[in-house]
């Protein structure tokens, strides 16, 4: 008798245990953000950086093309026309045009 006694107090232990486990569980899963972060990932939403124009991901897409051509614009940097100019072109004329686009914003130029 004494044996199934014990038997039966080691059972109720063991589903006190799973139900602290099961709530845990619970809480753990309730905040997905808390789990990727617990998890080692990146944040849920990441906010947008300040010196980019927009993501076009993001739903930014028109405020993204509507920026380049006001800097195309104003800074008078003449992109290529076709494909052809954009496959004509070498990486010298790349960062030349990237360059002259960062000193017209006033952000820092890699030397």
């Amino acid at each position: 008798m004494d044996a199934l006694i014990t038997k039966m107090e080691r059972m109720d232990g063991d589903i006190d245990t799973l139900r602290e486990q099961n709530l845990d569980l619970r809480k753990m899963v309730s905040d997905p953000g808390a789990l990727l972060q617990k998890a080692g990932y990146v944040r849920v939403s990441t906010p947008s950086t300040e010196d980019v124009w927009g993501d076009p991901l993001r739903g930014d897409r028109n405020e993204v093309i509507e920026k380049a051509a006001i800097m195309v614009d104003g800074i008078m940097v003449e992109p290529p026309v076709d494909n052809a100019d954009w496959h004509s072109m070498g990486w010298d004329d790349i960062h030349a045009m990237a360059e002259t686009a960062a000193v017209a914003e006033g952000r820092p130029v890699d030397q």
